[in-house]
């Protein structure tokens, strides 16, 4: 399984909106509880970091495998589009389909199944950037179909949903929804949600 193309595109298209974002649009609320538009960037480019040295097979301290929270940068936008930046040039080597990648609560995978995970990954933050700000988000249908195959395998465990998990709980979606709010709801989000609205704004 090679979804090199999918995971370019996915950060190439969530860096777009990472590189348009503003200081004050940094910490606004996301659909990922307890994350705001900061905390979801860094968690990117923690694991951007961390799958270029994988991938690369580099021991250079960045070895962590892919996980949740990350610390806060004073420039995560730059941090990201460095970060993908050099996750993409590393994707160039087939080399990389057959690395040893740990992953959180799934142990250490091939590199191909790890370039899977974090593609699902960035496209769905893309998605929960985009509601962030209020912005249309517009991913290949394809590209969410694979995304949405590919969660489909995730086991619905302790481990991975709920409490301190990976993901809240699966939302409940009309099985003739968009592909992307099933996407959305696989992954615990609400499809609806939106950014609340400021006291002196309403």
């Amino acid at each position: 399984m090679d979804l090199r193309e999918h995971y370019l595109e996915a950060l190439a298209l969530t860096g777009d909106i990472v590189g348009g974002l503003s200081e004050q649009q940094l910490d606004l609320p996301t659909p990922c509880d307890e994350w705001d538009v900061r905390a979801v960037i860094c968690h990117l480019s923690a694991n951007a970091r961390a799958m270029s040295s994988h991938l690369s097979d580099r021991n250079d301290g960045s070895r962590e495998g892919l996980t949740g929270d990350a610390p806060p940068t004073p420039d995560p936008c730059a941090d990201f589009d460095a970060a993908a930046s050099e996750l993409a040039r590393t994707l160039a080597d087939d080399a990389v389909l057959d690395r040893s990648v740990p992953v959180a609560s799934s142990g250490t995978v091939p590199g191909s199944i790890a370039i899977g995970v974090h593609f699902v990954d960035v496209l769905t933050h893309g998605w929960d950037l985009s509601r962030a700000i209020g912005i249309d988000y517009r991913p290949a249908e394809r590209r969410v179909a694979t995304a949405l195959k590919f969660a489909g395998r995730y086991p619905d465990s302790p481990a991975m949903r709920g409490p301190g998990a990976l993901f809240a709980p699966i939302e409940t979606v009309d099985p003739d929804a968009p592909v992307l709010d099933r996407l959305a709801a696989l992954l615990g989000r609400d499809p609806q949600w939106t950014a609340p609205v400021a006291p002196g704004l309403r």
